[in-house]
């Protein structure tokens, strides 16, 4: 994704990064008061929301941070932690793999992408470097070299796979020091267009390809979308459309959502009835509300319910009605079973 991998100094402006939705204005805002800490950040969301863009936002907008950005693919690391020995960040030990100009750098960022794909050998060596620069118990030194910034970034709910046992419960307390959530595409539609003519310069300058407004009907269906892959699968759906310059033909691209309902701020007449739009909204609200009661008390079923004001036997039915996973009911704890 162009605007996950450019260059640091090719990094879209805020307005364009952050665009003009609430959701992105209040993330913007936490993370310009966390960016002048050295906490480590934990910033979750699906896949191609552009977790890997703010990070690199993060490490430029970090007060005294000299040193370098090291990018680490955590599903493919193997044998040594994370293909890197991590050691580019102390000075003073020997055999170490140093990024370019980064001698005299006494901090950086580690950003580490999908860290809860990290085995349970390389979480441990993680959590060790997590200790570089803290005082020795021995002697309350600190220890040689300085620690980087970490950022990491997951898909996942990293706080159940600890309290399951699949991520090291340690490491996750240290990771999420401060967690941020990156929104998907379609819950900031707001920051489509923004996005879409940021794209539309950049390829057509670096293609040298015609550079013109979007069609009406286009953006209407920019918006009607849902975009499951989110800004990576809609940088695709730009690129496309400049190169092929007919909205004809990438708009069969977009034939799999076709039938769902139109995204929030999005309704054109005859697609639905007011009643029916109404309906699926608020079906949709009562999912994500259902999900995070459950994400809190890490699926306990009487405790969501509790949260929500519901019995339990309405909340096993509202369940069921949205579709999700029955892998909740299977981790009822002692005290769901005794209800």
């Amino acid at each position: 994704m162009i605007m996950d991998n450019c260059r640091f100094t090719d990094l879209p402006r805020d307005s364009v990064i952050f665009g003009k939705s609430t959701v992105m204005s209040e993330l913007h805002q936490k993370l310009n008061r966390v960016c002048s800490t050295n906490l480590p950040i934990l910033l979750y969301g699906e896949s191609g929301a552009g977790k890997g863009l703010l990070s690199k936002y993060i490490h430029n907008n970090a007060n005294g941070v000299i040193g370098p950005y090291v990018r680490v693919d955590c599903m493919n690391s193997s044998g040594t932690l994370l293909d890197y020995d991590p050691c580019p960040f102390v000075p003073d030990r020997p055999n170490t793999i140093r990024p370019e100009n980064s001698e005299s750098a006494p901090v950086g960022t580690l950003f580490l992408d999908e860290v809860g794909e990290l085995s349970p050998q390389l979480q441990l060596k993680l959590l060790h470097l997590l200790h570089e620069g803290e005082p020795d118990e021995s002697d309350g030194q600190p220890t040689p070299g300085a620690r980087p910034r970490i950022v990491c970034a997951t898909t996942r709910n990293l706080r159940r796979e600890a309290n399951e046992g699949r991520f090291r419960q340690e490491l996750f307390y240290r990771l999420a020091v401060v967690t941020l959530e990156v929104p998907a595409l379609r819950n900031r539609l707001d920051d489509l267009l923004i996005i879409a003519n940021y794209l539309r310069r950049y390829y057509s300058d670096r293609f040298g390809l015609p550079d013109g407004p979007f069609p009406k009907r286009l953006v209407e269906r920019m918006h009607y979308y849902e975009w499951p892959g989110n800004i990576r699968e809609f940088e695709s759906f730009i690129c496309r459309y400049l190169i092929l310059g007919s909205d004809d033909r990438v708009l069969r691209g977009l034939g799999s959502n076709n039938d769902s309902a139109p995204a929030y701020g999005m309704i054109r007449p005859g697609d639905a009835l007011l009643k029916e739009v109404t309906r699926r909204t608020l079906a949709e609200v009562e999912r994500g509300m259902i999900v995070k009661a459950l994400d809190l008390h890490q699926s306990n079923l009487k405790k969501a319910a509790n949260t929500l004001g519901i019995s339990y036997r309405t909340l096993i039915n509202k369940m069921d009605q949205a579709g999700l996973p029955r892998v909740h009911h299977s981790t009822k704890s002692s005290e769901d079973l005794e209800s």
